[in-house]
């Protein structure tokens, strides 16, 4: 294919709009394409043969993108829980209890905050 038809172009150019860190090389159309078939779990060598038929293209991507929105809940709701349970280190320097509810925290600060929000809430 020429270098001055749109597919080509598209493909192989560089997005002119966006960000990405710094020194990292310019991201093209293509790569974010790969990038996404990637998180959707589909082959790069049955792609091509799934494309030419429409209806298992339509079933794969439909499956990918629910496989990978179950994946992201997932780690979503693995990462809340985390959150949550904030289980303190094994040996803590000092910790600070809140005067409100039965809270502990690492800092002064984080303490402070808290109380401030615990006492607006009762």
């Amino acid at each position: 294919m020429e270098d001055h038809r749109l597919p080509k172009f598209v493909l192989y150019g560089e997005l002119t709009i966006g960000c990405r860190k710094r020194g990292a090389l310019k991201k093209r159309y293509k790569d974010s394409l790969e990038q996404h078939r990637s998180l959707g779990h589909i082959d790069c060598h049955q792609w091509s043969t799934l494309a030419s038929s429409r209806d298992s293209w339509k079933h794969t991507i439909h499956d990918a993108a629910a496989s990978f929105e179950n994946a992201r809940r997932v780690s979503h709701r693995e990462k809340r829980q985390g959150r949550k349970n904030h289980s303190l280190p094994i040996s803590p320097k000092e910790t600070f209890h809140c005067a409100f509810c039965d809270w502990t925290c690492l800092s002064c600060i984080g303490l402070l905050s808290h109380q401030h929000a615990c006492s607006k809430r009762g």
